[in-house]
């Protein structure tokens, strides 16, 4: 709550914490401008530098007693800390004006702090962005989450827009934080071909700062989705700050990344699964269009579409196939629940009512079609969403794959298109679908496929411009024998003269050396 005062007029008094943070970012502003001049002095590491990364270390903790995290940012002409404007005066205003000239030469809005940064992350960072003519933009991000540096990262955008539900100035796209029970998954009919296992761990030949987008984007699920979160309240916030990242990722030409490793606890599935539906409906999204603010939404709806698990997780015992009828109905129940749970937990905004949208609708039949499990049954003239039609064919391309069955854990990525562009099409949206092979290519990242000269490749990441030429990694010789790392050779994309014979099977998929560490 706020400290406010009635003043003259009715207007408010100025807030004590407003106040002390005004002067707490004009000495932040300071010591980060020291950091940066003596590092183009001095060495990352010398004694002269190590002694303002004290300074600057010190300069945070009073800071960090007000608020949960340091953010610092340029808004046009205006530079916030923590949303609070920095005042510009005679005495400040060349730290100022140079503040925002660092910021704009590295194409950044800011930098977003965490509590338990130490001089060693803080130097790596610095080591970063102190090389603008390399890491530039999202670039500076990907690079700081493949060294690892999770603790100060940059902000790639900032606004001070409202959504309703935040307050009057929300930064925006910063870093990505990112086994269910017997029968967990209840998009995939056991009667229907390919109820599928998976996992976290990306796919093996994904650049670090990918994996690293994955990890973290975990972690930002798990402390969204965990029982006690949710009994707490949804933050609607934590999620766009976690589906942010993704969302530059969707506009960068990484990988659709998912995790397809084994699971067996039912909380890491269900993080893994949401933050996988997330990555693929975002990815969607932007094939069709949706500007920033619609992905965001997007993204947060698909993060939470399942949260409505939660109530009825601890009373279903039995696998998908062996379900009684109190099982079916209670797995049913998990869409409205889900609605429920977002409608009480959160502040009515446009954000809420698309979440709480997405978690009814996204099993929910389209007009005209009646076969397979669709639920709950709707009122007749509902109309689902656009967001819900992208969100219901990515959760079922996911589940498919990760669905914790014999059968799931032997489903490629390239079947489980095809299920989905197949037997269960007539459940979806022609424009969904339409952006799901654009966003995966017609042979999915994470696919095994055979090359006409009859060696074998792993996909990477579809060729937007050739959806039959995907960008590979050759990985076995002509006789299946797997590649060492240092032989296997990407090509990014497929060259005119190599085509893709055929996808394979599980079954025939080689030992990928590294795999394992992926």
């Amino acid at each position: 709550m706020s400290e406010r005062a009635a003043g003259d007029g009715g207007r408010p008094s100025v807030r004590p914490t407003d106040e002390r943070m005004r002067e707490h970012g004009l000495l932040l502003v300071v010591r980060f401008l020291a950091l940066v001049r003596i590092g183009r002095s001095y060495r990352i590491g010398n004694q002269v530098f190590a002694r303002q990364v004290g300074s600057f270390l010190d300069t945070l903790k009073p800071v960090f007693e007000e608020a949960p995290e340091v953010v610092l940012v340029a808004v046009e002409n205006d530079l916030y800390l923590n949303g609070v404007r920095i005042p510009v005066k005679a005495a400040n205003l060349r730290f100022h004006r140079s503040m925002i000239e660092e910021l704009q030469r590295r194409g950044i809005a800011g930098v977003r702090i965490q509590p338990g940064l130490t001089a060693e992350e803080l130097e790596k960072f610095f080591g970063l962005f102190l090389q603008p003519h390399i890491h530039h933009g999202p670039g500076l991000l990907e690079a700081s989450l493949a060294e690892g540096i999770t603790r100060i990262l940059p902000a790639v955008h900032a606004s001070t827009q409202s959504d309703g539900e935040e307050d009057a100035f929300t930064p925006h796209a910063f870093e990505t934080w990112s086994a269910r029970g017997p029968a967990e998954d209840f998009g995939a009919p056991a009667d229907e071909p390919g109820a599928g296992g998976g996992g976290t761990a990306p796919s093996p030949g994904v650049r670090p700062a990918a994996r690293k987008t994955y990890s973290l984007a975990m972690q930002g699920a798990r402390s969204l989705l965990t029982t006690t979160a949710l009994q707490g309240g949804v933050e609607l916030r934590h999620a766009k700050r976690v589906v942010q990242p993704l969302i530059d990722g969707a506009f960068s030409d990484e990988p659709v990344v998912m995790g397809l490793a084994s699971l067996s606890h039912h909380d890491e599935y269900t993080y893994a699964h949401s933050v996988n539906v997330c990555i693929v409906a975002v990815t969607m999204g932007q094939a069709l269009g949706l500007e920033r603010r619609a992905l965001a939404d997007l993204g947060v709806a698909a993060l939470l579409h399942d949260v409505g698990k939660a109530a009825v997780y601890d009373r279903i015992h039995h696998p998908l196939e062996a379900f009684d009828d109190e099982e079916r109905g209670l797995a049913e129940r998990h869409t409205v629940e889900g609605a429920k749970l977002i409608a009480r937990s959160t502040t009515l905004s446009p954000t809420t009512l698309h979440c709480m949208r997405a978690a009814l609708e996204h099993h929910a039949a389209r007009p005209g079609n009646s076969g397979g499990w669709c639920y709950p049954a709707l009122p007749a003239g509902w109309t689902v969403s656009h967001l819900s039609e992208i969100i219901a064919a990515a959760d079922a391309y996911v589940s498919l794959q990760m669905h914790r069955s014999e059968r799931g854990q032997q489903t490629t990525p390239f079947e489980a298109l095809g299920m989905v562009l197949g037997p269960l099409a007539g459940r979806f949206d022609p424009a969904a679908l339409w952006a799901l092979v654009q966003s995966l290519g017609f042979y999915p990242p994470g696919q095994v496929v055979e090359l006409d000269d009859d060696r074998q490749a792993l996909v990477l990441a579809p060729n937007p411009r050739d959806l039959e030429r995907p960008h590979v990694r050759v990985i076995a010789d002509a006789s299946g024998v797997p590649f060492s790392p240092a032989e296997a050779k990407e090509l990014k994309p497929l060259p005119p003269e190599r085509h893709v014979r055929r996808a394979l099977r599980a079954e025939e998929y080689p030992r990928i050396p590294g795999a394992a560490a992926a």
